[in-house]
């Protein structure tokens, strides 16, 4: 280090000097690289192009401070998966999170934090100033009905994860503007209803395949029924955008119009999903999008790269990757024993989740929390292997948020939600036949148990648990603490229990709290 700051003091000297030499006016005559500011930029369609790709663009944000990749800490937070990781010491913020014993100083809830209100910022910059660029009506619609798709789906995990979080609509011009006050959860729901509503109207009516990526009103449609249902089962109240109720009907007849008219439709082949050739196939409602495009080596800046840093954290420590089908992780999110056990003998769809030690050919070092089991749907498969830049940064796997199959699930909940239940047994088996299995009887226990395992791994389970209740959560996240038979490590190691104290939120930022002393109110049981 001493020889480093030697080698750029002396840099530093000899440019001062070369700036003598060439003189001032030479130097104060150079061209800046660029001239665009905020004052400049909002005028024409490039520019609004640009700025709303800078919105999509944090959502695949993992890494603004520690490792917070969404679906791999709500897989932890849940009875599917534990911390893991190299050893005891290795991340003990990630550890936190699966004991439920997080401290309000843990960098990766700051992380979560600052992520989700940066990508609010950046669309309420966008909603502020598109009356001022010059472009065509439609053009403009377009745009405005994506950004507020975006800023209620950042709104959505915020609220969820938070629980009691500023709502901020406008851009915060001024630093006295900077520390909001809480509001009631139910204005943040009612504005995500809002906002989604009014963009399902000017959304294309695409796949996500034909919209190459961007938001469609069948993602925007399935989204506001993903909101409704948490909403109404953590806080029992319906959702309100002006005069307009966002009640079970009306979620409901959204998913029915994503069912019977948006092209979606189950695969085939349930193994096929999770594959590079799957992305963006007919059942993806909602995808958000990693690559390898551009390759990245900047670990002080992982965010600035594409990548999907979620593969690499719960990929095995294998010992030969040559030997394999994958390549070496860091073993992070070992899957429970608990989760494994819960698919129907037969059900093909764990071995297309799951993967287990005796898979691989040659061995691996055991990382902590070792179950003996990992994902497959996000790990380190050769089929994502980057082509380059350094391999931990550029993994492309997609994250495939919002399922034909979820959607199909979410109205047999509704459908028993509003007294009818008619099509419920058939939005449930259409899942269940995909997969060879026989049809069930539509009850809201069956078909919890079918997103527990059609859906595992996916960063749903623990939202699930939550909007069954305190009580339901503490007892299905107590009860995964049972060793399996492949576990290594102490018992004390396994056995963290969920806190009902605090109703599953996790805390506000303490930085936060500290900065804004006096406007911020920590929640409950912290």
């Amino acid at each position: 280090m001493k020889k480093l700051i030697n080698r750029s003091s002396k840099f530093l000297v000899m440019s001062f000097l070369a700036w003598g030499v060439l003189g001032c006016s030479d130097f104060l005559d150079l061209k800046p690289l660029d001239v665009r500011v905020e004052d400049n930029f909002y005028r024409t369609e490039s520019d609004a192009t640009e700025a709303l790709t800078s919105v999509y663009d944090v959502l695949q944000w993992n890494t603004v401070q520690g490792f917070h990749p969404t679906p791999m800490l709500l897989d932890i937070a849940s009875d599917d998966a534990f911390a893991g990781g190299g050893s005891r010491s290795d991340a003990p913020n990630i550890i936190e999170i699966d004991q439920d014993n997080i401290r309000p100083t843990n960098v990766e809830i700051e992380g979560l934090w600052k992520k989700h209100f940066i990508g609010i910022a950046r669309a309420n910059l966008i909603l502020a100033r598109i009356d001022g660029i010059e472009a065509s009506e439609n053009f403009k619609k377009s745009v405005i009905a994506q950004t507020k798709f975006l800023r209620a789906h950042f709104y959505l995990d915020l609220v969820r994860f938070y629980g009691n979080v500023p709502l901020i609509l406008e851009p915060q011009n001024n630093p006295n503007e900077y520390c909001q006050p809480q509001v009631a959860p139910k204005l943040v729901y009612d504005q995500i209803a809002r906002d989604l509503e009014e963009a399902i109207v000017d959304l294309p009516a695409q796949t996500i395949q034909a919209s190459q990526g961007r938001a469609t009103r069948w993602a925007a449609k399935a989204l506001l029924a993903r909101a409704y249902l948490f909403y109404k089962g953590v806080y029992g109240q319906e959702m309100q955008t002006g005069s307009v109720t966002v009640d079970a009907p009306r979620a409901l007849n959204h998913l029915k119009d994503v069912i019977n008219n948006s092209g979606h439709d189950l695969v085939a082949n349930y193994g096929e999903i999770f594959r590079r050739t799957g992305e963006f196939n007919r059942e993806s409602v909602w995808e958000i999008s990693y690559s390898d495009l551009n390759p990245w080596f900047d670990w002080g800046y992982i965010q600035g790269g594409e990548g999907n840093i979620q593969a690499q954290m719960q990929g095995a420590r294998i010992s030969n990757p040559a030997a394999e089908d994958y390549l070496a992780g860091w073993s992070f999110a070992p899957v429970t024993h608990d989760l494994y056990t819960a698919f129907e003998e037969g059900d093909p769809r764990r071995e297309a989740t799951i993967i287990v030690e005796t898979e691989y050919k040659e061995g691996f070092d055991k990382g902590y929390q070792h179950t003996g089991y990992f994902s497959k749907k996000y790990s380190t498969s050769k089929d994502y292997a980057p082509a380059a830049g350094q391999p931990e940064l550029n993994w492309g796997n997609n994250y495939r948020s919002i399922r034909f199959s979820d959607v199909l699930l979410m109205a047999a909940e509704l459908d028993l939600m509003t007294g009818g239940g008619t099509d419920a047994a058939n939005f449930l088996n259409r899942v269940r036949a995909r997969v060879g299995l026989p049809a069930k009887v539509a009850t809201m226990d069956n078909i919890f148990q079918e997103r527990r395992v059609e859906l595992a791994l996916e960063g749903h389970r623990y939202w699930d648990l939550m909007r069954r209740g305190v009580s339901t959560a503490a007892t299905r996240i107590n009860a995964s603490n049972t060793l399996g038979p492949l576990y290594t490590g102490d018992e004390v190691d396994f056995a963290n229990r969920f806190n009902p104290a605090r109703l599953g939120f996790f805390p506000i930022p303490q930085s936060d709290m500290d900065l804004c002393a006096g406007t911020l109110k920590q929640n409950a049981g912290y």
